[in-house]
């Protein structure tokens, strides 16, 4: 009760910020679509920063025969947290695709030969926020539309929302509450308390990264995602990149978080690591102006697979070198 007994003072003390820093839904509706707020709830965002980024691959035929190759790349939506300007291809994709969690996929046809290598960048301009949503247990609603219940609450091969494993953790976790945020706080800390941060070179189901006890920040998104969807919250993910350091500054590494739905608020972003590495629960409703995404989805994609920035189908083994360059933030 203590850890609510917090929330609920945070949230109060939000809402005595000056009311130009509150943000309705009217204000909000030419930089969001799907991911808008249910009702005009409020949430507060500040900090607003004009950003310059592009992301590039060089990839390269590792095989002695021509490489026959689809190239899939996200394009970045707008979001609650982040407004597009414009965005340049450099080349021109050969066509622009939607998978089927509705994201949108730049994609290019083209052949290699032996050794040799291709540059395909954007270049986006833009302008993110920090935003905190208020977060009240008795303002979270009840009724989940049914497209998103549907939608965003099935299983997945990285999910294994059936196992034995996820169903215990739920049942004893979360057994019994009917709140929905309440739920997601309680299953937000197992993951925290059971895994502790880890990068190696594969991404691992929930049941797998659970039993082990550690995971990358994709992992940690499999694992939550696969306990809320278990316990009936939908989630989905979204991937992106992160300034760590002041521009011009290269990230290879990216980072992935979870969206929660929750009734009467929307889409609510969740970050674990951060979390985990700062305060338990700075990083729920919480976005930084420093996160750009680059994509959402709600699991496995038929462009991009598991991935949240390219995806490469090739007859031929690649190497693709991936970095998003914050060229500007201010």
């Amino acid at each position: 009760m203590k850890k609510f007994a917090a929330l609920l003072m945070i949230s109060i003390f939000l809402l005595t910020i000056p009311a130009d820093s509150i943000h309705f839904r009217r204000n909000m509706e030419r930089c969001v679509t799907k991911h808008e707020l249910a009702f005009p709830f409020l949430f507060w965002r500040w900090g607003g920063k004009n950003v310059i980024i592009e992301y590039k691959d060089v990839v390269r035929n590792n095989d002695s025969f021509v490489a026959s190759i689809k190239a899939y790349f996200a394009i970045p939506p707008s979001l609650p947290n982040q407004e597009i300007s414009d965005i340049e291809f450099n080349p021109q994709p050969d066509e622009i695709l939607e998978d089927r969690w509705g994201q949108k996929v730049a994609a290019y046809y083209f052949t290699l030969a032996p050794n040799e290598t291709k540059e395909i960048s954007w270049r986006v301009r833009a302008r993110v926020y920090n935003i905190r949503y208020i977060l009240l247990p008795f303002l979270v609603g009840n009724e989940i539309p049914p497209d998103i219940l549907e939608k965003y609450t099935v299983d997945d091969e990285m999910y294994k929302i059936n196992h034995p494993l996820i169903q215990q953790i739920v049942q004893e976790v979360a057994g019994g509450i009917d709140n929905l945020l309440i739920k997601a706080v309680k299953l937000h800390d197992y993951v925290i308390a059971k895994l502790d941060y880890a990068i190696d070179d594969r991404w691992d189901d929930a049941p797998t990264v659970l039993e082990r006890g550690n995971g990358s920040c994709s992992e940690y998104c499999f694992a939550f995602i696969a306990l809320c969807r278990a316990a009936g919250i939908p989630a989905q993910y979204k991937g992106g990149t992160y300034l760590a350091e002041k521009p011009p500054y290269n990230d290879s590494i990216f980072h992935r978080m979870v969206l929660i739905y929750l009734p009467n608020y929307g889409w609510i972003p969740v970050d674990m690591t951060f979390d985990e590495w700062i305060l338990h629960h700075y990083a729920f409703g919480f976005h930084s102006n420093r996160f750009f995404a680059l994509m959402t989805g709600g699991g496995s994609s038929e462009y991009l697979n598991w991935t949240y920035n390219s995806h490469y189908v090739s007859n031929a083994h690649l190497d693709v070198d991936s970095t998003a360059t914050w060229i500007e933030w201010n």
